[in-house]
């Protein structure tokens, strides 16, 4: 894994998260294969490198202070991940915050990237 832009701190984080998420897991465990998916790609993507990860029931978030209790003062989108979907929802998270429902692991992260680059008002998914 290359460094692409985290500082000490947050390529710690980053290093752990893929640590754990690294198949192979036991069938039935917790962690499914496409947020891995969305953690190889993201972890290469210098935006979000520069912070935090966490995940939580199979979603992808970034914090900015590397404590995830602190997700409710930062905006940051976050992508949630199933069998063949990928999901990526804007701040506060939740199903009627949807902006891209993908297949592409690639094109949810790019559109996560973009929201975060440019958070301007964006169109829902119905």
């Amino acid at each position: 894994m290359t460094n692409s832009g985290g500082d000490g701190e947050s390529d710690r984080e980053w290093q752990g998260i893929l640590s754990a998420w690294r198949p192979p897991h036991q069938p039935g465990h917790r962690f499914r294969p496409a947020l891995w998916d969305v953690l190889k790609l993201a972890a290469e993507e210098p935006v979000l490198r520069r912070l935090f990860p966490w995940t939580s029931m199979n979603e992808l978030h970034v914090s900015a202070t590397g404590n995830f209790r602190d997700y409710s003062a930062e905006p940051f989108p976050a992508i949630a991940a199933s069998t063949g979907d990928f999901v990526v929802m804007t701040h506060p998270w939740g199903l009627d915050r949807v902006v891209l429902r993908t297949t592409d692991p690639a094109a949810a992260l790019a559109c996560m990237v973009r929201l975060m680059e440019d958070p301007a008002p964006v169109t829902r998914v119905e």
